[in-house]
């Protein structure tokens, strides 16, 4: 890929990003507060599912770095914030499942 191309592709995922971050968390969030079903098919589907919001939610923060953002010097505020806190809360995922860093970049 060109360095021009490169760097169209960031601004296009620049301006995008904030959105697909914003709605997977919330989504993440709404999802993940429902009550946990007692079905033995219906909890696995269930805790399948959260694993897959995650797991977006990760790819979308590989993304924000690949494309060097967010950046407060770049006018980025909302996003950088934004990417804290999803890394945050994906932290806190791992923490309490106990998968950490190591073992998502194993099985990638």
């Amino acid at each position: 890929m060109t360095s021009d191309m490169t760097g169209d592709a960031r601004g296009r995922v620049a301006i995008f990003l904030p959105d697909a971050l914003a709605r997977a968390l919330n989504s993440y969030h709404a999802f993940s507060g429902e009550n946990v079903p007692t079905d033995i098919k219906a909890f696995k589907e269930y805790h399948n599912a959260c694993k897959v919001a995650i797991a977006h939610i990760d790819l979308l923060i590989k993304l924000a770095r690949w494309a060097d953002l967010p950046s407060a010097d770049d006018g980025h505020d909302d996003l950088a914030a934004m990417v804290k806190n999803a890394e945050s809360e994906l932290a806190d995922y791992h923490e309490k499942f106990g998968e950490d860093e190591g073992e998502r970049e194993d099985a990638e």
